[in-house]
């Protein structure tokens, strides 16, 4: 009577087994932020956003004919102590990344805070939206 309730059993609990499933997932994306004027750890690398050059992107709550864009400088200084400065056009578009080695790629991804009808953005409010990718 054990062996058939013992059966009976495994049977009933394979029935319900299944395989692993086989949905693909997507890895998530690490976004960081990078404020002006002070240095963002990423992996052994940092990141400064050193000046916005340029904000032209059309204010919320305003009608505009273009998009407009905004032009930063940064400064990325790699795990060797190498210093290199970009400027970089934002401009709503994927651009490509601003630094590549060792795996690692660091791309910008937005300017915030955006700008709006009737107000002026303080220098020290600005911050990069950085994807960082290794």
């Amino acid at each position: 009577m054990k062996t058939y309730f013992t059966l009976i059993c495994l049977l009933l609990f394979s029935a319900f087994a299944k395989a692993q499933d086989t949905t693909k997932v997507e890895v998530p994306k690490i976004y960081v932020k990078a404020y002006q004027g002070a240095a963002t750890p990423i992996n052994h690398t940092s990141l400064r956003l050193v000046q916005v050059l340029q904000d032209s992107r059309c204010p919320k709550g305003a009608d505009c004919i273009w998009a407009g864009n905004a032009k930063v400088e940064v400064e990325i200084i790699n795990e060797k102590g190498d210093k290199i400065t970009k400027q970089v056009t934002i401009n709503g578009l994927q651009a490509p990344a601003v630094y590549t080695e060792d795996g690692l790629e660091i791309y910008i991804r937005g300017l915030a805070p955006y700008p709006t009808t009737g107000s002026k953005i303080n220098p020290s409010d600005y911050y990069l939206r950085v994807e960082v990718k290794n």
